[in-house]
């Protein structure tokens, strides 16, 4: 898990596929955990930069830019929040290239649940 707090509330996901992250929206149904989908990186860099998500998932191959600029932009905007860079399969040069970019976490899918959510977080724990 990347984001260690029980407080976890706010994911954003930036993916143009948000149904390959149904299993682990499912298992925090029960939660006050809230995922936000975004489709592409344009989208995502319109949301308010107020509203800060407790941390972000961005997948490396967005329809408009690569997820590791999407990586530098939100931390150029200022954002301190964990972000995990996901694969759509796995790559080694992805994970080096996510590694590289600086990013809390490079993952490929399908994702699983304690990877982002904290302990005793998901509705069977």
């Amino acid at each position: 898990m990347i984001c260690p707090t029980k407080e976890l509330s706010k994911i954003y996901v930036v993916d143009a596929h948000p149904n390959d992250y149904s299993t682990v929206v499912d298992e925090s149904a029960y939660d006050p955990v809230r995922f936000t989908f975004f489709s592409n990186a344009r989208d995502a860099l319109r949301n308010n930069p107020e509203d800060e998500p407790q941390m972000w998932i961005v997948n490396m191959t967005l329809p408009d830019m690569p997820g590791t600029d999407l990586y530098g932009m939100l931390r150029n905007r200022g954002s301190a929040a964990p972000i995990m860079l996901v694969g759509d399969q796995y790559s080694v040069q992805d994970e080096i290239t996510a590694r590289t970019s600086g990013a809390t976490m490079y993952v490929a899918k399908p994702l699983r649940t304690e990877w982002v959510l904290p302990e005793g977080a998901s509705s069977g724990g």
